[in-house]
């Protein structure tokens, strides 16, 4: 029989493997991310008929090429293309597209597959799914920086299954505080600068405090923390009958005021009850005994003076005489915040009072007890060159508003830049911020570049919730195809692990597009055209072997 016979055989198969290939190329020209194949031919074997020969030791005889016939063609490789192509816009958050080199993990529990299509979902769980209910795979457990208290996914650990069902932002209490800005180093020696803040308990309720600059020296500020007044806190009353007659200017102590009195706003209103009425007093709350008695020494009809020293009794002095059986009725501001005070080396009686700052080291404070929570110390080119803070903070909640847990600022918390916090000779501007917020619910997510998950919450935050996981392979191309647009891990394709989306040669993700299929019509028309050729070639070698061996038939004849 005719050796061609069987190479026009070989030819019309792999012909028609090329045009399955073709065919298959052109039905997948709208799926998503599809990557089109190619096929390239190989000869299979090649009959010797004679050796080649080596030019004669003895003689002028050259030498002489092999003879070989070949027996036909198989195919050599189906490669899949792995090329770059274009992007859809979809606008839908959960649609998404890598920009360069990588591969979406999913998996059904058992095995993990890959695929450049990333035409996600979110099901009734939660779960991030791939169409046919494959899980998408990332990483969704949450961390803490120490250093700047946020919170963000930890991508160290092998990837798991995405769950975004029931998520919720809760409640966190300050604990961080931190300045830029600038002090006017104009201003004279005593002037006082307050900047509020706001700060979070742990049940998310927001407190305002009173941040008090208070200039000492030309490059020297202390700096103390006061609750903020709030104007409809709720109040109580502490009434004391007076058991004698007293006169004008003689301080009376009143007891049982039901919590530390430290601040001037917290008294609200001082009246007397007398056998012909209520008589409402005007007041001056003061922190000093020496000022109280000043004060008291030298009172008008109808005014009054109060020394509040962080104690649960206060004295007051009337400049008017009073007798027994006239109670006096004092009406306390109930604020959320009790009192603010430094953990260590304060007298425990005195829950408001802030420790002194020897700053010479002499053995005597240059800012004296009870004004300084903390002390900034500036160079003579307006530079910050040390923030000194001596003790942590205990902001003390009252219990009889709210039960939540006090706030505590440990020394190192309450932070100004030393890069952005200065003393210039131009307006004090202040910008401070701190930790904390209340609870929330997700109201909505987002993807970004890196493949971060973004929840937005009911309480104005967002937060990093999940993080997808990208596969690198070494040979893309040595992926096994397993329909539905994945590929299956194989010994030659190299995987070279897990990452977010930008790192290692990781593309970027596109959020709200789809990556399109890379086939080329033009191209594929053009080999087409040529398999079909090649095809109508090799039945023609199988026709004219046909009726050569009819030929050798019919000698007989």
């Amino acid at each position: 029989m005719m050796r061609s016979l069987y190479s026009g055989i070989s030819g019309l198969k792999v012909h028609q493997v090329q045009m399955d290939v073709i065919g298959n190329n052109i039905a997948n020209v709208n799926t998503v991310a599809y990557k089109s194949s190619r096929v390239t031919f190989q000869e299979i074997l090649n009959q010797t008929l004679k050796n080649a020969s080596a030019p004669s030791q003895v003689g002028d005889r050259g030498g002489t090429n092999p003879q070989q016939v070949g027996l036909g063609v198989s195919v050599a490789t189906i490669d899949v293309l792995h090329t770059r192509t274009g992007v859809q816009r979809t606008d839908k958050a959960t649609d998404l597209a890598i920009d360069g080199e990588g591969f979406f993990i999913v998996t059904d529990g058992i095995n993990d597959y890959y695929t450049r299509a990333g035409n996600f979902d979110i099901d009734v769980d939660g779960n991030v799914v791939y169409p046919g209910g494959l899980k998408v795979l990332g990483w969704n457990t949450l961390v803490v920086d120490p250093q700047t208290g946020v919170e963000y996914v930890d991508t160290s650990v092998p990837p798991s299954t995405i769950n975004l069902s029931g998520l919720s932002m809760a409640a966190k209490a300050t604990d961080i505080i931190r300045f830029e800005g600038n002090l006017d180093g104009t201003a004279n020696i005593g002037d006082v600068i307050t900047y509020s803040s706001s700060v979070y308990d742990s049940q998310g309720n927001e407190h305002k405090i009173d941040f008090v600059f208070t200039k000492q020296s030309p490059n020297i500020w202390s700096w103390k923390m006061i609750p903020a007044p709030v104007s409809n806190a709720a109040t109580h009353i502490t009434d004391y009958e007076l058991q004698n007659d007293e006169i004008a200017g003689n301080p009376i102590q009143v007891d049982n005021m039901g919590k530390p009195i430290v601040y001037p706003h917290e008294i609200k209103s001082l009246s007397v009850e007398t056998a012909s009425g209520i008589v409402q007093y005007e007041f001056v709350v003061v922190n000093n005994k020496a000022e109280f008695d000043s004060r008291a020494a030298s009172l008008g009809s109808g005014q009054a003076v109060v020394l509040v020293n962080g104690n649960e009794h206060v004295q007051v002095a009337f400049g008017d005489d009073l007798a027994g059986g006239d109670t006096v009725m004092i009406e306390v501001n109930d604020y959320p915040i009790s009192h603010i005070e430094p953990m260590v080396d304060i007298d425990s009686s005195l829950p408001g009072a802030a420790q002194g700052y020897d700053l010479d080291g002499d053995g005597t404070n240059d800012i004296d007890t009870g004004t300084a929570h903390g002390v900034l110390i500036f160079s003579e080119d307006g530079r910050l060159l040390q923030s000194l803070m001596n003790s942590d903070i205990r902001i003390v909640m009252n219990d009889d508003v709210t039960g939540a847990a006090n706030i505590i600022l440990q020394s190192d918390d309450i932070r100004f830049s030393p890069e952005k916090f200065t003393q210039y000779a131009d307006a004090t501007v202040i910008r401070g911020s701190a930790t904390g917020y209340p609870a929330g619910s997700l109201n909505s997510i987002s993807i970004d570049q890196e493949g971060r998950i973004i929840g937005y919450y009911s309480n104005g935050r967002s937060r990093e919730d999940a993080v997808l996981a990208i596969a690198m392979f070494s040979n893309p191309a040595g992926l096994n195809k397993i329909g539905n647009n994945l590929f299956q891990d194989t010994v030659n394709a190299g995987l070279s692990g897990y990452d977010r989306a930008g790192i290692g040669g990781r593309g970027s993700i596109i959020s709200g597009a789809l990556e399109m299929s890379n086939v080329d019509l033009a191209k594929e028309f053009t080999d087409m055209i040529v398999a079909q050729r090649g095809f109508q070639a090799n039945s023609r070698i199988i026709t004219v072997a046909d009726e050569m061996l009819n030929e050798l038939v019919n000698i007989k004849r």
